[in-house]
């Protein structure tokens, strides 16, 4: 089964993906323009929960062609962690053809443009 922790928000393109909720919150969650997240304290998802849900997925939905990786900030987390995500996706779902998740400025900026490049050539 897919856990979720309190509300839910995914961008309208993402209607026919399936969530993840690779972290809880919004590492930043200062922006006066958003208050998604403000009742959420931000943390990463221990691995082998994602990794559960993945296996859970492939069983009842079938055909998984999009993932959607909440919450407000996952590319916070750590480049290993996202990559073993990216991984097990690619290997559970053949049709995979997309993986998106928000970020916020400050966690983009964490991220080296190799890094960047190696996340995307891993699918997201």
């Amino acid at each position: 089964m897919i856990r979720y922790e309190g509300q839910m928000y995914r961008p309208p393109s993402e209607a026919d993906s399936l969530i993840l909720q690779a972290t809880i919150g919004c590492s930043y969650n200062e922006c006066t323009f958003c208050a998604m997240y403000r009742d959420k304290k931000f943390r990463v998802r221990p691995l082998e929960e994602i990794q559960e849900e993945i296996a859970w997925a492939k069983a009842q939905v079938p055909g998984v062609r999009k993932v959607f990786l909440a919450d407000g900030d996952a590319l916070v987390a750590k480049a290993s962690f996202l990559h073993q995500i990216l991984d097990e996706l690619n290997r559970t779902f053949p049709a995979l053809r997309r993986v998106s998740e928000y970020a916020s400025p400050p966690s983009s900026q964490v991220r080296t443009v190799a890094e960047m490049r190696s996340l995307r050539d891993a699918g997201l």
